[in-house]
């Protein structure tokens, strides 16, 4: 807030502008009854009420009682008149402009420049019809010369109206906001300003020169001040057009009203007119073309702006941040040390969005992203990436500082409480840190790694601040399975997966061969890798599913195509993923009534595990598809081995043995009883069994002792590729 003491040496400073304007007015007067050939204390009275508004009305009469006790003394029955046609003329024209121009009447606008110059022809026609008035009144002039004196009274108010009002404004403004202009350009540097100075110096003195040889020499090169004006319109600051069209203004008018240089003053309210007109069109038309140039340049630049911006929160977005990354590693010298790049995320964000809608969430991003901003010092970039996703670039700061401002924006967000409708929602943040390697480095590679030692940050348990360095293994380990994912993707995009089989040989010869469908990965070199590679991945980076469905379709396909393997059995693996997404069983049904293959030939086969994660899912996709026809297995049973109660829940048709129980069956005593109990808990539920892993036929021989129906390992089949299981059937023995 200005105090008083700047408010009053404000209002001085003004009286003081006024009072020297009106001086240099003085120059064009021969006599005290003559009404001067300019007015420019018109147009800084003009400005300062514009500015300020009509509470500032006292500089003017202040300003004219100073002029006329120390300048140009009058009658005082004039004086009234004097005081009364500036003041009033000012305000009237100024509460035009403020009225039909509105808010925006400050910023450079070609439409605010057509407001002002229209309340200046207001200001100009009032103020003169009642300074005319008081001249013939006071008996100053004649009543014979009221209309000539009223339109040179009127012509000089314009011309200063129009010559400073525009320069006013703009350095008031400029001094308010303490920039010169309200958007940040690019402008013309101090080298080529100069250069304009020189030019114009040189122009002025060619003027002279040639306007004391002939006057038409002078009317010839009356474009040499326009040119140069107009070239400051489309190169400089806007203010520094209009401070130079003022300065040109008044040095020509200058020569010309003191008939300098082969100039001559007019001699008449017309030649008056005409001039005073041209002087002012001359200062008009480099002033719009400033502001239109501005306007333009600054319509290109919000559009940028607008690009590069976050328009939720204010902040840089992921464009804007990447470029500052890449500038940032650009910047840096050989072996420079310091710096490093944060990745945020917000834990569980999505309960905010899910429970109190998606506005919510916005309101608590915003909020959200003051807390962090708080916290950094102004030499930290913050962006918000997107969604809930915030980055930081601290250019040049020593790791302990990192450190140290990572863990106050963690601590900030978890002391943050964001309150909505009748619920107030305790959030937490988890920020992967990567500090710049003192060797040359990408910024796609640099957030990526961040990307990941962030999200390894939220699997520990978020609210935590992760470090990626050449010990934090967890990170390493996660930056390893987002490469297999995606290699997944890009195997499954090219069609690199290849499905094998194994043989599940049953020991009742009522009962069919089954094989069971094994997935396989053909690398870039075409080595086939094991599902133990790249599944781990897949559930991690939620691939899961479209595995599946991969597997399921090329399957069905298969037993499609091969007329060899009408009424064949197979087994396929399903994720715990696939159980809880409807659209992978939507897909599945549309499958199975679309094709030829009886629902009977499938056994999905669950993981034990898979099944007891989320039992309410397991067990409603099993029923659903049991009423279909297909069958079910779960798979690795006996490695749950916690409870049983959960069987009641899933009505499979078959216990697969995991095959760490099979493989030492006849060395380990708790193998042989996990074996028989299963066996037993089968048989009283009705179920089918079969072993895994079978190595050796002894212990197949063994299984089949202990009641299991069928086994499935190396010592009967070898897995193959599915599409040859069926040339070679005849050759698979029991």
């Amino acid at each position: 807030m200005i105090s008083d003491r700047a408010i009053a040496v404000r209002f001085l400073s003004y009286v003081a502008l006024y009072v020297i304007a009106a001086e240099f007015s003085v120059v064009f007067v021969a006599l005290p009854t003559d009404v001067t050939l300019i007015w420019p204390s018109a147009g800084v009275a003009f400005a300062v009420i514009i500015f300020h508004g009509p509470r500032w009305w006292p500089v003017i009469p202040l300003g004219i009682l100073i002029t006329h006790l120390l300048i140009t003394p009058a009658p005082w029955s004039f004086i009234p008149f004097s005081l009364l046609s500036n003041t009033f003329a000012s305000v009237v024209g100024a509460s035009f402009v403020r009225r039909f121009g509105g808010d925006q009447v400050m910023t450079l606008r070609v439409h605010s420049g057509f407001v002002i110059l229209l309340g200046g022809i207001v200001s100009a026609t009032l103020g003169s019809l009642i300074g005319a008035i008081g001249l013939v009144y006071s008996g100053m002039v004649p009543a014979a010369q009221f209309v000539a004196v009223m339109g040179k009274w009127l012509s000089g108010d314009l011309f200063g109206i129009v010559v400073v009002t525009p320069f006013m404004l703009m350095a008031m403004r400029s001094i308010q906001r303490r920039s010169v202009t309200e958007i940040p350009l690019i402008f013309g540097n101090w080298v080529e300003k100069t250069t304009w100075v020189i030019a114009s110096l040189a122009g002025i003195a060619l003027i002279v020169k040639a306007s004391s040889m002939s006057p038409a020499y002078a009317l010839g090169l009356s474009f040499v001040p326009l040119t140069l004006l107009l070239w400051a319109a489309l190169r400089f600051e806007p203010i520094f057009t209009a401070g130079a069209t003022m300065v040109f203004a008044f040095i020509v008018v200058t020569m010309i009203g003191l008939s300098v240089a082969g100039f001559s003053a007019p001699r008449g309210l017309l030649e008056s007119s005409i001039l005073l007109a041209l002087l002012s069109v001359m200062a008009i038309v480099p002033q719009l073309v400033a502001v239109a140039n501005f306007r333009v340049r600054a319509a290109a630049f919000e559009m940028l702006h607008r690009a590069r911006t976050d328009r939720l929160t204010g902040l840089p977005n992921r464009t804007s941040f990447e470029e500052a990354l890449a500038d940032a590693l650009a910047a840096r010298n050989e072996n420079s040390r310091g710096g490093a790049l944060a990745y945020i995320d917000f834990d569980e964000f999505k309960i905010v969005n899910d429970t109190a809608s998606h506005a919510a969430g916005d309101e608590a991003i915003r909020q959200l992203a003051s807390v962090l901003r708080a916290v950094l010092p102004s030499d930290v970039l913050l962006a918000r990436l997107g969604a809930d996703e915030f980055g930081v670039i601290w250019q040049d700061a020593e790791a302990s500082r990192v450190e140290t401002e990572a863990k106050a924006m963690r601590d900030s967000v978890a002391d943050f409480r964001f309150a909505h409708a009748e619920r107030v929602f305790a959030l937490t943040a988890s920020l992967g840190v990567v500090p710049f390697p003192p060797h040359k480095a990408y910024s796609a590679e640099l957030l990526a790694q961040a990307d990941t030692a962030c999200y390894t940050a939220k699997e520990l348990g978020g609210n935590r601040v992760q470090w990626l360095t050449a010990e934090t293994q967890a990170v390493h380990e996660r930056t390893a399975a987002m490469g297999w994912a995606v290699r997944i993707n890009d195997a499954l995009d090219n069609d690199r997966f290849e499905l094998y089989g194994q043989r599940i040989l049953s020991f009742d010869s009522d009962t069919p061969d089954a094989y069971e469908v094994l997935l396989r990965l053909r690398d870039e070199n075409g080595e086939m890798l094991l599902p133990g590679r790249f599944i781990p991945a897949a559930e991690r980076f939620a691939l899961s599913s479209r595995l599946d469905r991969h597997v399921v379709e090329r399957s069905l396909q298969w037993l499609d195509s091969d007329p060899r393997a009408k009424g064949l059995r197979l087994n396929i693996n399903l994720s715990a993923a696939s159980l809880a997404d409807e659209d992978f069983a939507q897909f599945l049904r549309q499958r199975l009534r679309s094709g030829s293959i009886d629902p009977a030939q499938l056994c999905f086969e669950i993981t034990e595990t898979s099944a007891v994660r989320d039992l309410s899912s397991a067990s409603l996709f099993i029923a659903n598809f049991k009423a279909l026809g297909v069958r079910f297995a779960l798979d690795d049973f006996g490695t749950g081995f916690c409870s049983f109660a959960y069987l009641r829940e899933l009505d499979v048709d078959v216990f697969k043995i995991d095959g760490s129980f099979v493989l030492d069956l006849d060395t380990s005593e708790l193998s042989l009883a996990i074996v028989s109990a299963i066996v037993e808990i089968a048989r009283v539920l009705g179920k089918r069994t079969v072993a895994e892993s079978v190595e050796n036929t002894a212990i197949g021989m063994r299984l089949q002792e202990l009641g299991v129906h069928a086994v499935q390992g190396f010592a009967y089949h070898h897995p193959e590729p599915l599409r040859m299981v069926l040339t070679h059937s005849s050759s698979l023995t029991a």
